[in-house]
């Protein structure tokens, strides 16, 4: 009868995880431009989603420019570069951060993904088929600006994190992004970060700002996914090659990233998630060219 019940729970554990592959959620993080700490956002918001029991993977595809192993202050022997040139599996280039974050760094050497041959662009998405089961978020953390080959692939996600600030110039910019984005791939949904705030009332006119002009000149309706302050918490964290979650868990900007994370999942429990077959199928019609 014990031998039962424990194939019966086994049973119901695989069918679990096989339930959970239905819903694999790819999310891309942009900006309009550079230092409006993109990169400092994806780390730490994935950092929140790990903490909130969802199995994450940050992929660093700013290719050649990226630092999210040093924000997090990993030093994984592999990057993806490495992946693709050295024919290696992707179980092996996965590093595993202390709190249990799946990091896959970029590298040096590459300068645009889909500059790759036929076989290593088909190499690459073999590995990511091989991860499809084991992860609820995979977010891409990208290069600041948009291109050709970013816009491809970035229409392949499931959603879009935009990362602004305050400042006329990354206001401007996000706006351009967004243009761009909503030429190509209209269906797609935008959340906006306004990040590194010096009051409430300057957060809220920017988002207004950016909202309404989306949605005057594109119809195109934005979400605000939330709002982090300055704060100096970041500075330090980012001189201890910490994610400010870890290092300062009481910031100001820690909690409200942590309660930005879960309003984003409590706002994902109502949607019909995505699967990461749909996101791989996309970017090979997108690239069948090259697969």
């Amino acid at each position: 009868m014990a031998d039962q019940a424990e194939s019966l729970r086994q049973r119901m554990e695989q069918h679990h995880r096989l339930e959970k592959v239905q819903q694999t959620k790819i999310v891309a993080v942009l900006s309009g431009k550079g230092g409006v700490g993109k990169s400092v956002f994806s780390s730490n918001f994935a950092l929140a989603l790990n903490n909130a029991k969802q199995r994450t993977l940050l992929i660093d595809l700013d290719i050649g420019m990226g630092n999210i192993d040093i924000l997090l202050g990993m030093n994984g022997r592999y990057n993806i570069v490495d992946m693709i040139d050295q024919r290696l599996p992707v179980q092996e280039v996965l590093n595993r951060h202390p709190s249990g974050l799946s990091v896959l760094t970029g590298g040096s050497g590459l300068t645009d993904l889909f500059q790759l041959n036929d076989d290593k662009f088909a190499y690459f998405l073999e590995q990511l088929q091989h991860i499809k089961n084991d992860f609820d978020m995979i977010i891409f953390d990208f290069g600041a600006g948009i291109n050709e080959s970013t816009l491809k692939f970035v229409s392949a996600v499931h959603e879009i994190l935009l990362v602004t600030t305050t400042e006329p110039t990354a206001l401007t910019d996000a706006y351009a992004v967004i243009k761009i984005i909503h030429k190509y791939s209209p269906e797609i949904p935008v959340h906006c970060v306004i990040n590194r705030y010096d009051n409430e009332k300057e957060a809220d006119e920017t988002w207004q700002k950016l909202s309404t002009v989306a949605k005057r000149f594109l119809d195109k309706d934005l979400v605000l996914l939330g709002c982090l302050p300055r704060d100096r918490a970041v500075v330090k964290a980012v001189k201890l090659r910490k994610a400010f979650l870890e290092a300062d868990p009481r910031a100001k900007v820690a909690i409200n990233i942590t309660e930005l994370a879960a309003n984003y999942l409590n706002g994902q429990s109502a949607q019909q998630q995505d699967t990461m077959d749909s996101f791989i199928m996309k970017l090979k019609h997108l690239f069948r060219k090259k697969v």
